[in-house]
C-alpha cells in the first residue's frame, strides 16, 4: 500500500525516545492525553509529580475557605492559568453568578478556556497583565466584584514546555516572557543589563547567597538557552554537575534562585504587583474579599504590608495568613511547597 494511500486504517506511530520511559515534554503523550490515559496521570500524581501539560490549584481548599463564593457571586481571577482555581469558584457561583479572568499567557489562554467551556464554567477570559485589572472590569460592564483572586506563581504548563525557557530541567531558548509577543525575552534582558543591575536583580528576587559571582559569570558570556544558563550557574558556584543531578528529591535545585530572578525582572512580576495592591480596594465591593498566593519571600512581604496598612486605614475589616500549604499537599505536589495564602475583606 502506498504510503500516500489514505485508506490506510494503521494510526501513525509516536515518536521514539530513548531509554524506557519518556523524559522531554514533547515524549509525554500519555501525560498530554489524560482522556484516553487517565491511569497514567493518576500514576504520575501518585509519585508526587504534576502531568505534563496540566497545573494542579495550589491551596484550593484554603482558597475556597477564605473567600466564601455563593451563588450569584461575580468573581475575578487575575491569574487564570490552567484554570484550577477559577473552576472551583465559577462552580459556587451558580446560578446567576459570573467569572472572569485575566492570563498575560495569550498561548495557555485559549487552552483555559476551551477545557472550561467543557465543563458548562464559560469564564469571560481576557489576555493582559492584572496590573489593567480595572479596564477589564469595564469592559465588563463592571465596577467592582465580590472575589478577586491572584496566584502569583509560574504555571506547571509554562515550567514544563523547554520552549517557553522557564526551567532548567530540559534545554530550550531562554526566553521566560509570559506574554511572548511582548518585551524583550530573559537572553535579550541579560545582554543589557549591566552587571550591577543584574546582581542588584539576584539578591533581591533570588535571594541568592552566590548573586556577585553568578552575575559576573553570566556577564562574562551572556547565555542564550536554559542550558548554558544551567552551565553558567554551576560554574560559579563551583558545583560538579553530575553531584547536581545525584541530589535527594526534595533538596532545591543550585539554579532555581536565578531562574526565579530572571522570570520576575522579564516580567516586571515587582512592579505588576504593587500596582494590583494599590488598586485592588477599587475592585472589590464592601464585604468583597481577596486572596493572594505568593511563592516568594518579597511579593508575600509586599502582600501582608499592603493588606496591614489597608486594616489601619480602614479599607480592610478583616484579613489573615500566611496560611501554608499542609504536609500532605506538598508531598502530593512538591511545587506548592513555597505557597503562602493571605486574604483581606473590604470594609
Amino acid at each position: 500500500m502506498s504510503e500516500l494511500d489514505s485508506s490506510d486504517p494503521r494510526p501513525p506511530r509516536r515518536a521514539r525516545y530513548r531509554g524506557t520511559h519518556p523524559r522531554r515534554f514533547e515524549e509525554r503523550y500519555k501525560e498530554l492525553d489524560p482522556a484516553r490515559f487517565p491511569r497514567e496521570v493518576e500514576k504520575v500524581r501518585a509519585r508526587g509529580h504534576t502531568p505534563a501539560g496540566t497545573h494542579v490549584p495550589v491551596l484550593l481548599a484554603e482558597v475556597l475557605e477564605v473567600l466564601r463564593p455563593a451563588p450569584g457571586g461575580v468573581i475575578l481571577d487575575c491569574t487564570l492559568g490552567h484554570g484550577g482555581h477559577a473552576a472551583a469558584l465559577a462552580q459556587r457561583v451558580l446560578p446567576g453568578g459570573r467569572a472572569i479572568g485575566i492570563d498575560a499567557d495569550a498561548e495557555e489562554l485559549e487552552r483555559t478556556r476551551a477545557r472550561l467551556a467543557a465543563q458548562g464554567l464559560p469564564v469571560a477570559a481576557h489576555q493582559g497583565n492584572f496590573a489593567g485589572a480595572l479596564q477589564v472590569l469595564a469592559a465588563e460592564g463592571l465596577e467592582v466584584v465580590d472575589i478577586v483572586l491572584a496566584d502569583l506563581g509560574v504555571s506547571s504548563m509554562q515550567l514544563d514546555r523547554p520552549e517557553r525557557g522557564f526551567s532548567w530541567k530540559h534545554d530550550g531558548p531562554l526566553d521566560m516572557r509570559m506574554d511572548r509577543a511582548r518585551g524583550v525575552s530573559a537572553a535579550e534582558w541579560l545582554r543589557s543589563a549591566s552587571e550591577e543591575q543584574l546582581r542588584a536583580a539576584l539578591e533581591s528576587w533570588g535571594e541568592d547567597p552566590d548573586a556577585a559571582a553568578v552575575a559576573a559569570v553570566i556577564k562574562a558570556q551572556p547565555p542564550a538557552s536554559t542550558g548554558e544558563l544551567l552551565r553558567l550557574i554551576l560554574q560559579a558556584k563551583r558545583l560538579d554537575p553530575g553531584a547536581v543531578k545525584r541530589r535527594r528529591r526534595g533538596d532545591g535545585h543550585p539554579a532555581a534562585r536565578t531562574f526565579q530572578a530572571l522570570r520576575m525582572a522579564v516580567n516586571r512580576e515587582i512592579p505588576n504587583l504593587e500596582h494590583l495592591l494599590r488598586i485592588l480596594p477599587r475592585l472589590l465591593r464592601p464585604g468583597g474579599r481577596a486572596a493572594i498566593l505568593s511563592f516568594h519571600s518579597g511579593e508575600d512581604r509586599r502582600v501582608k504590608q499592603a493588606f496591614a496598612r489597608g486594616r489601619a486605614a480602614g479599607v480592610y475589616a478583616a484579613g489573615g495568613g500566611p496560611v501554608p500549604p499542609s504536609p500532605a499537599e506538598v508531598a502530593a505536589n512538591p511545587r506548592a511547597r513555597s505557597a503562602r495564602l493571605r486574604w483581606a475583606e473590604r470594609a
